[in-house]
This record gives C-alpha cells, structure tokens and sequence, in this order.
C-alpha cells in the first residue's frame, strides 16, 4: 500500500481536472452543474484509478472509495465516477459514457 501523504493545498490548487483523466480508449462524459446552467460534453480518456486520485489529493481511499474535503472541494469517488462540489456550490461530475 503506498504512503499516504498530507494535503498540499498549493499543489491542489494548481490542479485541473484533465489530471484526473488518462489517455487512451475510451469516452468520459463531464457534467459542470453551475447556479445558472449546465455543461455537457463527452471527451476521450478514462479516469485514473481511486488510489492514484488518492494519492494525488493527499487523502486515503478506504473500502475503494474517496469521501475528502480537500482545500474546500468535497470529493466523492468511487470506480468509474468522479463528484467534486466548490465552495460557490458549483459541482462538476465526471463518468463513463455510455
């Protein structure tokens, strides 16, 4: 099992959603849920593993799963699906596409 480290909250900050993703086969839907509209779109890739995720946020995953509040994103991962809510309660979802 890898080492779990602390949060790093200038490492997070700087992050994007596209290093959750991996490249390769595949089609990912994202879903951006803000006050007032909401995004859609499909892209290519799959996103990476709840313990790679895990070891990115500086949390640990227990029972292959990710319940975190991290630099004030909530983040709920389980295989396959990604939900993270922002402070302003924007939320944006990323799964498989079907």
């Amino acid at each position: 099992m890898p080492c779990v480290h602390p949060p790093e909250p200038e490492k997070v900050k700087e992050m994007a959603e596209e290093s959750f993703i991996r490249e390769g086969k595949g089609k990912l839907k994202v879903i951006i849920e803000g006050k007032d509209e909401t995004l859609e779109t499909t892209i290519n890739g799959s996103l990476k593993s709840v313990e790679e995720i895990a070891e990115m946020l500086g949390v640990e995953a227990k029972d292959g799963r990710i319940e975190a509040v991290v630099d004030g994103v909530s983040v709920k991962m389980e295989r396959g699906r990604l939900e993270m809510e922002f402070e302003n309660g924007d939320r944006m979802t990323i799964e498989g596409a079907k």
